[in-house]
């Protein structure tokens, strides 16, 4: 198969087979043309050249044709209905029966629930789907593929928003569905997934499949070579030691809801990582600290106490909040790159603060500058819209445009997540390099070895609590585990 947009080949030449009962790995890093590959055999995209044939037989165009192949596609990005019930969107291809307009909310409930038991889900089928958190609207994205009794299933990224016991649902699953002989095509930036599922790996870059061997005969370091054309740095990077002053002060914090007592200092140049599983109340932290909930507490930069619940006040006082949701809350998809870059230092790109007026050398100047410091690749340059960057470019123009303002504070909730080895290796020596030069860090991660292999010191929480903070020495897994699941230190 082969697929170009303007004039610029996604996917050029690739092929490969996977069998009933079978699971096969396709890894690469972002822009690698995984996401394209997924699309086509899903029925979204048409290739150029080439074809995709199931079972011998020659693919119906469209996604309705995939289905009726027997085709199921888990998205990464959920493909949800937030203001229909679990039960809906799961069943969404079922709710009209032939010759019949009425929808039967119970006969739908009883349809759907053993399908959410299968995932492990622990919510209900009448809940509503705005109301649930990331995590589980991922398995409601799963339960919807597995509705429909598919032949073969190409997962994308079906792990990257759960946490730990619920990306074993989800291996489970996969691992039920090969023995039930249904054929996986598996999609995933976390190779130990990929060594565990799989037993067979393609490679791509640039468009091309540089490998397809047995899993058994690939190795970590062979894998990421392939994936990146060179060997990549072992490990993560020297850290230097957090200097004597202060940063950040948080005492008491609470949102009013899930958050309560949260207490903890971040020193200039250090990183402060906080751990946890999912629903622990991480992320409520950060926004909490940033302004965007809840004011019980005290929060203070450099000693100084900041407004509760006002974000100007804390980007003020040199404070940034790189979000999770980067595709929602971090850059603009239809805009050109340069705007999200630049977004949060609009007026050093103005002519004058007073008008308001862009200076349009004064935002090039700058975009570019940060565009090099984060090694953006956009092959568009950066007039090209936000959304035809690969994941991981779009994670670094989030991280990038907080750094025109020289912050203090750096708070970074899952910074990898959904990107490939290579874009994790150049984020993890930005996050070294700027806690050297003095800037704090807060960071949020649900990869355990992310969290112990860059910060200095470990917090942890579980249920809305801080339940412990470890320094370096004493931050292994099983301690972080045993304090995520409510143990003592």
């Amino acid at each position: 198969m082969s697929k170009s947009f303007g004039g610029i080949a996604a996917v050029d030449g690739v092929s490969f087979t996977v069998s009933g009962g079978e699971v096969v790995g396709l890894v690469g890093e972002n822009g690698a043309g995984k996401s394209t590959i997924k699309n086509i055999i899903g029925g979204a995209l048409r290739p150029d050249a080439g074809h995709v044939s199931y079972a011998g037989a020659p693919a119906v165009h469209g996604v309705g044709g995939a289905k009726h192949s027997g085709v199921a596609t888990v998205h990464q990005e959920t493909s949800l209905f937030p203001d229909l019930t679990v039960a809906e969107n799961i069943l969404i291809d079922r709710l009209r029966s032939p010759g019949r307009a009425t929808v039967r909310p119970g006969q739908l409930r009883r349809a759907a629930a053993p399908v959410l038991q299968r995932v492990g889900a622990g919510f209900g089928p009448e809940a509503l789907v705005r109301d649930l958190s990331a995590g589980q609207r991922q398995l409601v994205e799963i339960a919807k593929a597995l509705a429909a009794q598919p032949r073969a299933v190409v997962f994308d990224e079906p792990t990257a928003s759960l946490n730990l016991a619920e990306r074993e649902l989800v291996m489970g699953i996969v691992e039920q569905l090969r023995a039930d002989g249904v054929a996986v095509l598996y999609i995933s930036h976390y190779l130990e997934e990929i060594a565990r599922l799989t037993q067979r790996i393609v490679v791509m870059r640039d468009g091309r499949v540089v490998a397809d061997r047995p899993t058994a005969e690939l190795d970590r370091a062979a894998l990421e070579s392939l994936m990146v054309g060179r060997e990549l740095a072992q490990g993560h990077p020297p850290l230097a030691p957090p200097r004597e002053a202060t940063t950040l002060t948080v005492r008491d914090l609470g949102d009013g809801a899930r958050v309560a007592g949260v207490s903890f200092d971040i020193a200039e140049g250090e990183i402060f990582g906080l751990a946890g599983l999912m629903g622990s109340g991480r992320t409520e932290v950060a926004r909490a600290i940033f302004g965007l909930a809840g004011g019980i507490g005290r929060v203070e930069v450099g000693g100084r106490r900041l407004r509760r619940g006002s974000v100007r006040a804390c980007i003020a006082a040199g404070m940034a909040f790189v979000t999770e949701d980067r595709r929602h809350e971090g850059l603009f998809l239809d805009r050109p790159i340069r705007e999200s870059l630049s977004i949060v230092e609009l007026d050093a790109v103005c002519r004058s603060r007073r008008t308001g007026w862009l200076d349009d050398g004064r935002e090039r100047r700058l975009t570019e500058e940060l565009a090099r410091r984060v090694r953006l690749v956009a092959r568009g340059g950066l007039g090209a819209a936000g959304g035809s960057l690969s994941g991981g470019n779009q994670q670094k123009v989030v991280i990038g445009k907080w750094l025109a303002g020289r912050p203090r504070l750096i708070i970074l909730d899952e910074p990898t997540r959904g990107i490939d080895v290579g874009a994790k290796a150049e984020i993890y020596r930005l996050l070294a390099d700027l806690a050297r030069e003095g800037t704090s860090i807060l960071l949020i991660s649900s990869e355990m070895e992310e969290v112990l292999g860059l910060s200095h010191r470990v917090g942890v929480m579980h249920d809305g609590r801080l339940t412990g903070i470890l320094d370096r020495a004493h931050a292994t897994q099983e301690a972080v585990i045993r304090l995520a699941t409510g143990g003592a230190a």
